[in-house]
Parts: structure tokens; sequence; C-alpha cells
């Protein structure tokens, strides 16, 4: 792969600071209505203020508290009245100040948040890589949130590194399909990427549709068949690996081949076996544990396993199905629970079987445990379907 120089890749600054502020509270506002917020630009939603957008002042509390943990600072929260701008001013002179880190967050085995730091520099260093790949994009459509690491690298730094505008959509197969156009880079999850193949019937047909434009994914694998479909519709389409630990790894850019190291990347050899050894952009060379079991196929090649951590992906998040589990199995009339990844022929969700206790009125206990996960359970860890047997159904294995 081809390199450009540390300096060719931007530092942030207000606008992009900006989007990852629109980006948070997008979040906190989708949670009451998902087509609420509509795409805005960043100067845009930087003259708008607060009270325009229905915020109360506890969910202005909890943008200002997500915005500091990520960027290591101390801003206000805003009033109604304020400037969405204006906190994007507070962090970004705070932010300024310091080393310039940032801290995102991935699920851990608890289902607690985990905290995943990088220097600034460290994300920088990743996109001297990826931008060569797709340097001949004029615009970016972005269905992810900026203020994850995924959404942060490629929705975020990659584009403000080509020069090119960014748009930001909602993961909607028909919002996202009426909005690209030739020469876009669309920025995209597996789970969406299938949806729109699904939609579309495009498994079994050949198109000039993505004449033009190039679609990139990553944070879990993509289905191969849903790959080749994309390209059968002239679609160009990369898939990258990586982790919120260590940042972007290796990639592709052919389903079902090898996925080739990034430059500063190389396999860890020795008592670094398990491990990815990456040269740093001040030098430093540091070891990052292997998150996922990996076969290799060469010395900058590999192919990605099941997580060791046993996660899945949910919509593009990590999901943990044993705590899951041990969740559902606090309720009372549960005597066991067993949590899965839906197949493909099934859904894109977790399954859950029950096993309920002894005389347990059983569609009763069906409707308790719908309402009792979405109080302790997250949308994504949440079953899409429950299935009660008086026993875990078990093979010879």
């Amino acid at each position: 792969m081809e390199s450009w120089p540390l300096d060719r890749i931007p530092q942030l600054d207000l606008r992009a600071i900006t989007a990852i502020v629109q980006s948070v509270a997008q979040m906190e506002l989708s949670q009451f209505s998902p087509l609420s917020f509509a795409a805005r630009a960043p100067h845009e939603f930087a003259s708008m203020r607060w009270e325009a957008l229905g915020l109360d002042d506890a969910v202005l509390e909890n943008v200002a508290q997500r915005c500091n943990a990520m960027f290591h600072t101390t801003a206000i929260a805003p009033g109604g009245g304020a400037l969405c701008g204006d906190l994007a001013q507070q962090v970004l002179q705070q932010w300024e100040n310091s080393d310039r880190s940032l801290t995102f967050f991935t699920s851990g085995s608890t289902g607690k948040p985990k905290p995943c730091t990088h220097k600034e520099s460290h994300i920088r260093q990743e996109v001297t890589s990826l931008a060569p790949i797709v340097a001949d994009r004029t615009s970016a459509l972005v269905t992810v949130p900026m203020h994850h690491m995924y959404g942060f690298t490629f929705g975020l730094l990659l584009p403000l590194s080509l020069g090119i505008p960014i748009r930001s959509v909602p993961p909607l197969p028909t919002t996202v399909e009426a909005q690209m156009r030739p020469g876009d880079l669309v920025i995209s999850i597996p789970l969406l990427l299938s949806r729109f193949v699904d939609m579309r019937g495009w498994k079994t047909t050949t198109s000039e549709a993505g004449q033009g434009i190039t679609l990139l994914t990553g944070t879990s694998p993509t289905p191969p068949e849903v790959m080749y479909a994309l390209e059968r519709q002239a679609f160009r389409v990369m898939e990258f690996f990586g982790s919120s630990e260590m940042g972007v790894v290796c990639g592709r850019l052919e389903p079902e081949a090898d996925y080739e190291l990034l430059p500063h990347v190389e396999r860890g050899e020795g008592e670094y076996v398990n491990a990815l050894v990456r040269c740093l952009p001040d030098g430093v060379v540091q070891h990052y544990p292997l998150m996922d079991n990996v076969t290799w196929t060469g010395l900058r090649h590999l192919r990605p396993g099941a997580r060791i951590d046993k996660a899945v992906q949910v919509g593009g998040i990590n999901v943990f199905p044993q705590y899951v589990a041990s969740v559902i199995e606090r309720h009372e009339g549960v005597k066991q629970c067993l949590v899965r990844l839906m197949r493909q022929d099934e859904g894109y969700r977790l399954k859950a079987f029950v096993v309920p206790e002894p005389d347990c009125d059983v569609p009763a206990l069906h409707k308790v445990l719908i309402q009792y996960a979405r109080r302790e359970l997250s949308d994504v860890q949440r079953p899409g379907a429950y299935t009660f047997g008086p026993d875990i159904p078990r093979g010879p294995l």
C-alpha cells in the first residue's frame, strides 16, 4: 500500500470538532426520534440554537459529558438559547492546550463501555495509508456516527484529508440510495449494505446503479454474497478490519481476498506472536494483543476469525451474548438462557433461548422479558426473538 506523508493529513480544527458535537447530539436525539435530526453541514449546525433541536437541559448535559469524555475537557453544558457551535469552541480551546488525545468507547465483557485512548497523530497516521486508495473521490456520504472510532477515522478525518465535502445521513437504505451520486465515498457498515442489497433484490441481478461510487465498510465481516452483489451493480467495494484498541489494521479491495496489513503495522514474532506491532509516528514501537483469532496467509496477509472475547457485531457495535444471557437469567421465572447472533436467514439481531422455571406462564414471561430488556439492555443488546423450551438445545459437540 502507498502512504502519504503525515503532514499531509490535517489536524483537528473547529469544523471537525463541530461535526463530532453534532454527531453526539444526533445520537442523543435519535433516542426520541431517529429521523428528527436532518443532515446539516457543520457550519449550519454551528449557527443553530440548541432549543431549535428540541433538546432539554438533561440531554444537553449528556452531550457535554460525552464530548468531555472524548476530548478530556471540562466544557460547560450549554443552555437551550446558546449557539450549537459554542460548545465546539469550548472543547477545541481546551483540547488544543492538552496532549491532543481522544478517547473512544466500546462495549466491554460486562456490557460497560470500555475506553480506548489514542493520540491524534496516531489516527492521522492510519489515514496516510487510507487516503491514497480513495484519492479520486469528490465527496463523502457518511452513515455512521463520527464520535465512534470507525466513523471518526473514515467518516471525518479521511474526507477532511481528501479535501472533499461531507454529507451525513441516517443509516437507512432508502435514504442512502436517494443521496448517493457518482464520485461518492460511502462510509457504511455490513448491516446497512446487506439490507440495501436485499431491498433492491441485487443478489440475482446486474446493473450500473453503482457506477462511480465507492463503498467502504468495516466493523465486522461483510457477507461475501453481499460484496459480490454490489460489485455486479458496478460499485467499488472496500473492506477494512481493526479494533478500538489499536485502530485500523488492514484492508482488502476484493471480496474474500486476504487482508493486507497497513504499512506501519507488522506481524508479531517470538514472545509477541499473538500481537501486532505498530511503528508510531514518533518512532516508538508498540505491541497490541490480537483481539480476534487470526489465520496468517503470509507475512503481511491474514484472515480474521471470531473475537477472542466472544463478542459479536450487531449494527456495527460489539455485543456480548453471554452478558445479555446473564441479564435475562436474573429475571424471575427464568431458569437458564442462551443467546446467539441470528443466522442470516433469521435477521440481524440477537436471538435468546429461554428455559423457564417449572409451571411458569410462558406467554406472560415472554411479554415481561421484552419490557425488562428495554429497561436493562441497550438497543443492540436486546434480543430480536425469543424461543422457549424445557432445556437448552445441544448438539453432539
